[in-house]
């Protein structure tokens, strides 16, 4: 049956399918904020208590495994592991609330979703005296942030290690999106960090986080903040300063110390660097500050501070405390990007940031009898490669740290007790429309909001749609108007005696050559032999007269036709020939395993966007090949006279996704299970 035989209704609601794919491929380009809104900051809840046995500090509560454990951490900015406190943690000799003073005990046999790894060394701030033996038994489990109920959301497979060591009192949660490398083990790429699932997921805008320690003497207890993908506008004045990353991924938050400064009720700005500028690392891990010993011998006579040799801190008597707090004494570290040059930014603590506690634990790593409930000053000593400015830096200094741009910046916080959460996000670099919070045209940029007009890619597809939907509209009509004419004209009688419809006239023999002989028995029209029929044309004799032919088609010989006989060649006054013609065409990451020699040991890690230093171990990245399946799509246009069938073109195949993250490289511990 011919197309144009349908129903125009049917015709326009087959057109509009066939076009419809590409319409709906072209408008889909276009942003829909409501079906698919962007992601936006995650706030991480504080947990409601200060602990710590060299604080207190604020922490913040996670839930492992399942069922759920509820532990507390403190954020690790240079970290990208789960470090908890395992069973064997306390001990009998412990007070009875060791478990409620270290966070809590994760049980990784009590979790079903638990898969262990092994025993290996955490090797983990060993720069700053931690033991290099120190391990843990390593394995990947859900993990959640908050308490129950909060909320959010559980991410699986994340790498958790439960240890026993002191030098961690407290777990720490590591937001870094570098991963870890479990040296002898070929882990696949399912064990991305904390952050880089977040990104992965479309949970959060970026790499990106905003975080300040809270301080325990501002307000009511003001807590720790952390936000992931964004940053809380509330808590901190923008300096306008941007900071870039170092080359080397394990101190990537450095910057430049260009002064220290002193003052109390008598002394103003009293100088506490005397041998100049120093490079250091932001590291929320340490505790405390770790200067270079000029500068620490300037604080000693400026707070009358007194090294104990036996436990390695400055401890502080009540009379000095109280000496201390009556003069009120400030220090103001300025901070800088370079060296000796370029805009810099003033972090000033007072001196309750300095009034620090030592509790139970402190000295058992060493031997040595528990200190509890000793006032202490919490910066250290330190040689060149120590360099570090802990939480007690960030109890007054709000970072903001974005490892797609690799650059952060370092702002002094304000303390508004009635000001209301401001989550702002930080655009991811393939966004667009986005404006900077770091006062830097290079650096991360803030918005929550996506394009609202068409790409041209956009608007390119759409007119395309329909130029060729009004095109195939405007053929329609004009089939169809065609159609409507020739059934209006008067059909031609076949029985009729008109000179239309007879034969030029001629001679036998001429109509002779011109139509074949029919070898046909003798026979006339008064002796039919043939069973009724309806075909009915006229036939030119050999005498120039001309009679009208009848062919029946029997009903009990369906293949055989009966006529009369003839001697004459026959020739139909009318006849249709349909051609029909058909055209068809057919269209981890990656982790790599490494001998280990049993010594911890931590591989330079190359960078988000350009390699480390030269000792780096070259990050392996994960590739996704998506290859598209053939696809077949036929339209049909038929007329009066042919008809043709095409096929569809199959999609380009997708193409690949890298991902180039840092790695840190871990050393087994006595795990003859490994092979």
């Amino acid at each position: 049956m011919s197309l144009l035989a349908l129903p125009s209704s049917l015709l326009v609601l087959l057109f509009s399918l066939v076009l419809q794919p590409s319409l709906t491929d072209a408008i889909s380009l276009r942003p829909n904020r409501r079906s698919t809104p962007a992601p936006q900051p995650l706030s991480f809840p504080p947990s409601t208590s200060f602990l710590g046995n060299d604080g207190p500090w604020s922490g913040f509560e996670l839930r492992l495994g399942t069922p759920p454990q509820n532990v507390d951490v403190f954020v690790a900015t240079t970290g990208s592991e789960t470090f908890v406190v395992g069973p064997g943690g306390c001990q009998p000799a412990d007070p009875s609330n060791c478990p409620l003073l270290r966070g809590n005990i994760f049980t990784p046999s009590e979790s079903s979703s638990w898969d262990f790894k092994g025993n290996y060394t955490l090797s983990f701030e060993t720069i700053l005296g931690f033991d290099p033996n120190d391990w843990g038994e390593y394995g990947f489990d859900d993990l959640a942030l908050g308490w129950q109920g909060s909320g959010l959301q559980t991410l699986h497979n994340q790498t958790i290690a439960s240890t026993t060591v002191v030098d961690f009192w407290v777990g720490i949660f590591g937001i870094s999106p570098y991963p870890t490398n479990l040296s002898g083990y070929n882990l696949d790429d399912s064990n991305p960090t904390y952050l880089q699932t977040l990104k992965d997921q479309d949970l959060i805008p970026s790499l990106t986080w905003g975080y300040t320690a809270g301080a325990q003497y501002r307000l009511k207890q003001a807590p720790a903040s952390l936000t992931l993908g964004g940053y809380d506008t509330s808590l901190f004045a923008p300096s306008g300063v941007s900071f870039d990353f170092a080359p080397d991924n394990n101190a990537d938050l450095s910057l430049w110390v260009q002064s220290i400064t002193y003052t109390n009720n008598t002394h103003k700005n009293m100088s506490l660097l005397p041998s100049g500028s120093f490079l250091t690392f932001i590291d929320s891990t340490a505790s405390a500050i770790w200067l270079p010993q000029p500068a620490c011998t300037a604080f000693e006579q400026a707070f009358g501070l007194t090294w104990n040799d036996t436990y390695g801190y400055y401890l502080v008597d009540d009379a000095l405390h109280n000496t201390l707090t009556a003069s009120n004494p400030n220090v103001t570290f300025t901070v800088a990007n370079d060296q000796g040059s370029g805009p810099t930014v003033n972090i000033t603590l007072p001196y309750a940031a300095f009034d620090k506690t030592l509790e139970y634990g402190i000295g058992l790593s060493s031997g040595l009898p528990s200190l509890t409930s000793q006032r202490y000053f919490p910066l250290q000593r330190a040689n060149s490669s120590q360099y570090t400015l802990g939480k007690t830096f960030l109890q007054e200094g709000y970072i903001i740290t974005d490892y797609e741009r690799r650059n952060f910046s370092v702002s002094p916080c304000i303390w508004d007790e009635g000001a209301p959460q401001n989550l702002t996000s930080i655009c991811s670099t393939n966004a667009t429309g986005c404006t900077s919070p770091m006062g830097s045209g290079r650096s991360a940029t803030s918005t929550h909001h996506a394009s609202s007009g068409f790409g041209a890619g956009a608007i390119a597809g759409t007119v395309v749609g329909i130029l060729a939907l009004v095109s195939i509209l405007l053929l329609l009509v004009i089939c169809l108007r065609r159609r409507r004419r020739s059934k209006s004209e008067p059909k031609e009688d076949l029985t009729a005696s008109d000179s239309s419809c007879q034969p030029d006239p001629g001679t036998a023999e001429e109509v002779q050559q011109t139509h074949p002989l029919a070898t046909e028995l003798e026979g006339d029209f008064n002796h039919v032999v043939e069973m009724r029929g309806s075909l009915a044309f006229p036939v030119q004799l050999a005498d120039g007269t001309t009679k009208l032919r009848i062919d029946y088609y029997g009903e009990d010989h369906q293949d055989e036709v009966h006529e009369l006989p003839a001697e004459l060649g026959m020739q139909r006054a009318s006849s249709r020939a349909i051609n029909r013609s058909r055209n068809s065409s057919g269209n981890g990451r990656h982790r790599s395993r490494h001998d280990s020699t049993g010594q911890g040991s931590v591989s330079n890690v190359s960078e988000l966007s350009s390699d480390g230093d030269t000792s780096a171990a070259t990050r392996p990245t994960v590739s996704h090949q998506r290859q598209a399946s053939d696809q077949s799509d036929t339209s049909r246009v038929s007329d009066l006279s042919s008809r043709v069938d095409g096929a569809g073109v199959p999609s380009p195949a997708g193409e690949q996704s890298p991902m180039t993250p840092g790695s840190r490289v871990m050393s087994p511990v006595d795990r003859p299970e490994l092979e």
